[in-house]
């Protein structure tokens, strides 16, 4: 199950903070970088990708800005434990959207194992980089973003009721998206939302890298601290939590640019169908996903020939996993079925 609770927060002390906010570490190019320093120098672009100064390295000196950032008063830690609710509002392909969801501690559990679910492979070079930065700064400076099921929408009303309330944060990022934030201490709405969640199975929408960076993190502590326990905020991290049911959850396919194996059209003459490209639209919510295929400027639907060949390439994985596009992709369009 799910474990979450109210902490005492560290946010920005101003009310309108378009100039503090940037995107994910991991999207953001130099030249953006570039510019969302000159928009702030409290922007948190600082922390997040800072730069060396001195004898620091970057994870030094981002410790130091913040440190300072809360010296004076540009960063506020709130004194009563709290849940933070959060809006944004958004265009997608041409229609207006409202997410909301909201922050958490989430207690940390085994990445391969448990009522977190991952879905992703990750790599040790970012792992590497936000576990140092964890290390020097000692403080979640971004979420890890959890989807989780409210079939009854208890959290899905809840949100949209704090929503009619006058934030206390409120930015618009270059995407012209407008994000608002709420502090929620009433203890009655944080006990109603921890029991929500009691009994949940939550999924890692985004942050793989950086919810297995947290457990490595309280690995290390364990190592260090003769007083360890994982009930200490180290235990935790930072998540943001949305409900699947809320109807600002928009997700769409993402399109693979391969280097075509040589055995590539062998492979598709031996196990898939070979439709027009019109058909992939009719059979997208087929039992097992097509894959289209665009090579030498046509377009191809590949609908697999034999179910039993999915068991075969990927007999450890269950049947959900398997009928997916991308995994008949990487294991049966690019490898040979022995």
């Amino acid at each position: 199950m799910a474990i979450i609770k109210a902490f005492n927060g560290v946010r920005y002390s101003k009310s309108n903070i378009t100039n503090e906010i940037c995107p994910p570490y991991d999207v953001i190019s130099a030249e953006e970088k570039k510019k969302l320093k000159a928009k702030s120098k409290y922007n948190m672009v600082q922390l997040e990708l800072s730069d060396p100064k001195g004898k620091r390295n970057k994870y030094a000196q981002a410790n130091v800005l913040f440190k300072e950032w809360l010296a004076k008063n540009v960063l506020l830690q709130d004194a009563k434990p709290a849940l933070y609710f959060y809006e944004q509002a958004f265009v997608d392909h041409g229609k207006k959207m409202v997410r909301r969801g909201f922050f958490a501690a989430l207690k940390i559990e085994n990445p391969h194992g448990g009522a977190v679910k991952a879905h992703e492979k990750t790599l040790s070079k970012p792992k590497a980089d936000r576990l140092s930065l964890l290390k020097a700064v000692k403080a979640n400076l971004s979420p890890i973003f959890l989807l989780f099921n409210d079939d009854k929408k208890k959290i899905v009303n809840l949100c949209k009721n704090i929503s009619k309330k006058k934030p206390v944060s409120v930015a618009t990022d270059k995407e012209k998206t407008a994000h608002k934030l709420w502090v929620i201490d009433d203890e009655k709405i944080i006990k109603e939302v921890e029991s929500s969640l009691k009994n949940k199975k939550t999924f890692i929408a985004d942050g793989h890298h950086r919810y297995e960076t947290s457990w490595n993190y309280l690995q290390y502590i364990k190592g260090k601290d003769k007083n360890f326990s994982d009930k200490k905020e180290y235990g935790y991290v930072l998540a943001y939590l949305c409900p699947m049911e809320d109807p600002g959850i928009s997700i769409w396919p993402t399109h693979r640019v391969i280097e075509a194996p040589k055995s590539l059209e062998e492979n598709i003459e031996k196990y898939f169908n070979v439709l027009p490209q019109k058909d992939f639209n009719k059979l997208q919510k087929a039992k097992v996903q097509p894959i289209l295929l665009f090579k030498d400027g046509k377009y191809r639907t590949l609908v697999i020939k034999n179910e039993a060949l999915l068991k075969k390439a990927m007999p450890k994985n269950c049947s959900a996993f398997r009928n997916l596009g991308v995994s008949i992709l990487h294991n049966i369009d690019r490898k040979s079925v022995v």
